[in-house]
Formats: structure tokens, C-alpha cells, sequence
């Protein structure tokens, strides 16, 4: 599902975000991206997904080659790919609903389909009674469980997180993590950037850790 060889990410400052980072991803594996702020975390997750460019090395993504993805095929190329997102990004002036909804009206499903899909994934999350509700009404465990289910929606074979759970206690923190390893169980590949070592601790997935931009260690490695 990724594959990096000797992936670099360097910045028009001249800054090394990531420095040689080589990983497989395979389908249906979850795994946990560590280190300390700055470490790359993010950057890394935004070549993934082609808002960031990657200077030098391989990505494979999905099936695609990140180098030779042409900039008109990069929409198609997200749908299969769900982000999740620290900070939710919820449409505060549209319901729960339409949240959700959105993914499927960008990518033209037709309008019938929508209905049911958005409930299928807000049950999954454990929301479906709160669909005709505003985000400023939910908690903010809530609120993040509706972005895991806009993420989710189109069924994305792929599903990325970036600290999903910093905003949020310890008890809802959990809860967000059991969606992502529930998700896994399903089929799901899943990659989460955490800087919280204690879920790290508590599912005992594989762990990709770096450091200054270079992956300094893999579980998964003997």
C-alpha cells in the first residue's frame, strides 16, 4: 500500500524535512509514526497525500508512483486515500450531515447513494443520532469522530491521521484510537502520526520512528 525508497523532502530554505526514508506499508498493516516535534511526522504524511513534493527518492502510494502522477490525476488519486486531521477542519455552518457528505458530493456520487452512505459512517463512529446536529454542539471527541467519518465515507482503502488525538483527554483519545484499529481489522491500511507513546503501548502495532528526518527505527524490523 506505500512504498519509500530513499524518500527526501528538502524545503526552498534548504531544510531537510526527511532525510532517505525507506518503508513498506503493506495492505491491511497499521502502524504507528513517532518522534519528537519536528521530526517529520507531518511532512511525511503530506507527500503521502501530494500536498507536499518529494525532492528525491521513490513513493509508491496505492499503486500510484508519486513521481509520475500527473498534477490532473492527483484528485483522483486522493479519493483513495482518507486524511485525518488534528485540528477536524468541521464546516461549522453545515451539520453533521453535510460533513460527511461533502467527500461524496466533490467526488459526484450520485444523490441517492449519499443518505445511506453518510449513516453507514456515522454509525460506524457511533454517531448516527447526532446527524442533524451542528459541530459547535458536540464534544470534541465528537467532533473528531465526524472527521474520522468524512474521512472514511468513500471507503478509502487508505486512511492517514495526523495527531488525532492532542486535543483531546486521555479517556476520548482512547476511544479515537479504537476507531482506527477497528477500522484495521476491517481492512483498512492505517498510518498514525502520534507523538503520545502510551496508544503506541496500549494496541502494539509496528512503529516508525523518526528523527531528524530519518526513520531511526521499525518494529517491524528483526
Amino acid at each position: 500500500m506505500i512504498e519509500l525508497k530513499f524518500l527526501g523532502k528538502r524545503f526552498r530554505s534548504g531544510f531537510d524535512a526527511l532525510r532517505n526514508v525507506s518503508f513498506t506499508l503493506a495492505a491491511g498493516e497499521m502502524a504507528f509514526l513517532t518522534g519528537h516535534s519536528g521530526a517529520g511526522k507531518s511532512t511525511l504524511l503530506k507527500v503521502l497525500t501530494l500536498i507536499e513534493q518529494p525532492t528525491h527518492g521513490q513513493a509508491r502510494v496505492a499503486g500510484k508512483n508519486l513521481a509520475r502522477l500527473a498534477s490532473w490525476r492527483i484528485p483522483y488519486f486522493r479519493r483513495s486515500i482518507g486524511v485525518v486531521f488534528q485540528d477536524n477542519q468541521l464546516l461549522h455552518e453545515r451539520t453533521v450531515f453535510d460533513n460527511v457528505a461533502l467527500p461524496l458530493i466533490v467526488c459526484g456520487v450520485r444523490a441517492r447513494e449519499i443518505p445511506k452512505r453518510v449513516r453507514a459512517a456515522l454509525d460506524s463512529v457511533g454517531l448516527l443520532d447526532q446527524e442533524g446536529k451542528y459541530p459547535v454542539t458536540l464534544s470534541a471527541g465528537e467532533q473528531q469522530r465526524v472527521g474520522i467519518a468524512r474521512a472514511v465515507v468513500n471507503r478509502p482503502p487508505l486512511l492517514l491521521a495526523d495527531e488525532p488525538t492532542g486535543n483531546l483527554d486521555p479517556e476520548l483519545a482512547d476511544q479515537v484510537m479504537d476507531l482506527f484499529h477497528d477500522f484495521n481489522r476491517h481492512g483498512v491500511t492505517v498510518l498514525i502520526a502520534t507523538h503520545d507513546l502510551r496508544h503506541v503501548a496500549r494496541l502494539g502495532q509496528r512503529v516508525l520512528t523518526l528523527k531528524h528526518g530519518e526513520l531511526v527505527q521499525d518494529s517491524a524490523r528483526p
